[in-house]
């Protein structure tokens, strides 16, 4: 398993991040990936 780093700039952006999700961090940024590839997945299409 690769691991990789998240760098955050906008701290002000990521405590809402923080706020609004509902499970662990790690989870929830897997989940957006994976909308992201169906996205272009299907725009490729």
């Amino acid at each position: 398993m690769k691991k990789y780093l998240l760098l955050i700039e906008d701290e002000s952006l990521w405590e809402k991040f923080k706020e609004v999700i509902d499970r662990d961090i790690n989870t929830e940024i897997m989940n957006l990936i994976k909308e992201k590839a169906k996205e272009k997945k299907k725009n490729e299409k």
